[in-house]
């Protein structure tokens, strides 16, 4: 059976303030502002004249922020690039998608490298000291690229906000799974450390662009974040690798596969069907991390002992779509029968251990509310997954009182290091036009992405091929100034603060084209009374069968 990796685990990094360590000069008041000098060297983008709004902008595309992964870097974390002197990079163009481990990656990725470690940024042509906004693509750590149509900032840009996205590597090439890295106790969490090394690079550079350093958002922005996957067992994907290639498992494995092609690679992951996803590690990723979610002292005091209280202290937004499993359980085969018992120990759930008593009495079928087990694995999914890992980010970063023996100085100055506004919604907008499958599927995984983004035009190039409703481009409008003002500071009407003592503080978007509406996010999250049981013991590593049901 097939494990679903198509929803973004959240990356908490949220804002950076590190001060600025770039030497470099700066340029001559009349040079060419397109002409820019970062730490990868000379770059030149361009002038987009013809945005909406009349807004002129300027892009950077495709700028390597790190070396060629391939060969020697394969399985590396990343390297700066050194510049070559007296050469200009021409960044008119996306640079290429990372290797994919699907063969259908998507928008964005027809053309797929190991030199993929490529940033994007656009600007206000008359950009200075703007707020930040970097945005990290979806795919569910194995497939996506920041060269999706869908994702292309412009239109957040156009707002007075300097955007910003990038490339990071998938699959077996950002996530190995080796036991040869896990003896040296070094992350193989490699997707993740280009995360870090992006931000770096901009932190470092984006003032050329117009940007403040101090002023840059990525995760404080959580869109459909999923909780970790289930890991194999250590090697157990790689040999699947290694042994088509000729390579022995064990010391020097890694060696072998590093002196052969990566499209060799692709090609066999692809026809063993292999699976890498983060990994657990303890050094990147805590196999604590959702118990860390309780207000516990040890979470408290790990906080402000790792972060210092530079990444705690900031506002977040956070939210889900109302029907997030719909398109996850869509090809699960268990999700057709006539109850849900095959379905609540499928690897599509990966949660092996829910009591299916439970389940059927939290999600009965038939009811009015799950007519048939589709529906209902559809909602187990979304809650499990997506909904209380939401709630539970929600929830522990605005309470207001820490249990425990800490004396009242220490428990004081704890919350005034963590704690931080959060601004919660929920996306309940239904379209017949925004996919093939119709309504049928609801506010599905990823659907308010092209809202989001402004790139309501780009709804009319996918099945059914049905243009956007002038409804839908108001609701676009207002998206993109919800996202755009959270970046700079103001918020939309009807968004209030979340709350978890106020029930209605979970804004409702997607159904009104003046502002958020209400919803109660008292009885929206009652079900996580039950899935907070288990997560404390998520994420676990599959059997050597593979299937959690041998």
């Amino acid at each position: 059976m097939v494990v679903d990796l198509r929803s973004l685990l959240p990356l908490l990094v949220l804002f950076v303030t590190l001060p600025i360590t770039s030497t470099l000069g700066s340029l001559p008041s009349n040079q060419n502002i397109l002409l820019q000098h970062t730490t990868s060297g000379v770059v030149e983008g361009f002038a987009d004249n013809t945005t909406i709004s009349g807004v002129p902008l300027h892009k950077w595309l495709g700028m390597r922020f790190a070396q060629d992964t391939s060969g020697v870097n394969r399985w590396e974390p990343p390297q700066p690039v050194v510049p070559e002197l007296g050469a200009v990079f021409n960044a008119s163009e996306y640079g290429p998608a990372c290797l994919q481990g699907r063969a259908d990656g998507g928008s964005g990725t027809a053309i797929q490298s190991e030199d993929c470690l490529r940033i994007n940024v656009i600007a206000p042509a008359n950009a200075s000291n703007l707020p930040v906004y970097l945005y990290a693509h979806g795919g569910g750590f194995d497939s996506g690229a920041s060269s999706d149509v869908k994702i292309d900032g412009t239109y957040l840009a156009a707002r007075g906000i300097v955007f910003a996205s990038y490339n990071y590597r998938l699959s077996l090439w950002g996530f190995p799974h080796s036991s040869e890295i896990s003896k040296s106790n070094k992350t193989q969490n490699f997707g993740l450390l280009d995360t870090r090394a992006a931000v770096e690079w901009l932190h470092a550079n984006v003032h050329r662009f117009g940007g403040d350093p101090k002023k840059i958002t990525l995760g404080a922005v959580m869109q459909s974040g999923d909780v970790a996957q289930p890991m194999w067992p250590t090697d157990s994907q790689l040999s699947k690798i290694s042994s088509k290639l000729g390579c022995l498992t064990g010391d020097g494995q890694l060696d072998c596969l590093r002196k052969k092609d990566g499209s060799e690679l692709r090609k066999v992951l692809l026809e063993t069907g292999a699976q890498f996803q983060p990994v657990t590690d303890n050094i990147t990723i805590w196999k604590e991390y959702v118990s860390l979610y309780t207000p516990s002292i040890s979470f408290i005091l790990y906080i402000k002992q790792t972060q210092a209280g530079h990444s705690t202290r900031v506002p977040l937004l956070i939210g889900t779509n109302k029907d997030e499993g719909t398109l996850i359980v869509e090809g699960e085969s268990t999700a057709y029968l006539d109850d849900i018992a095959q379905y609540s120990k499928s690897n599509n759930l990966n949660f092996p251990h829910a009591s299916l008593s439970i389940l059927q009495s939290l999600y009965p079928v038939p009811s009015k509310q799950y007519p048939t087990a589709y529906n209902a694995s559809a909602a187990i999914w979304r809650d499990a997954h997506m909904l209380c890992h939401a709630r539970n980010l929600a929830h522990y970063r605005t309470i207001t009182t820490i249990t425990g023996t800490l004396n009242s100085d220490l428990s004081e100055q704890l919350q005034s290091s963590y704690y931080g506004p959060v601004w919660r919604y929920r996306w309940d907008h239904i379209a017949s036009n925004l996919n093939s499958r119709g309504e049928r599927i609801g506010a599905f995984h990823g659907s308010d992405i092209r809202f989001v983004m402004g790139q309501w035009r780009m709804i009319v190039l996918s099945p059914p091929y049905v243009p956007a409703t002038e409804e839908q481009i108001k609701i676009s409008d207002l998206m993109v100034t919800a996202w755009t003002n959270f970046v700079k500071g103001p918020r939309i009407p009807g968004w209030k603060r979340y709350d978890p003592k106020d029930p209605e503080t979970l804004a409702i978007l997607g159904t009104s084209t003046s502002g958020a509406l209400a919803g109660n996010h008292t009885e929206v999250d009652a079900v996580c009374d039950y899935w907070n049981t288990l997560l404390p013991t998520f994420p676990r590593v599959f059997p050597d069968c593979g299937s959690w049901v041998c």
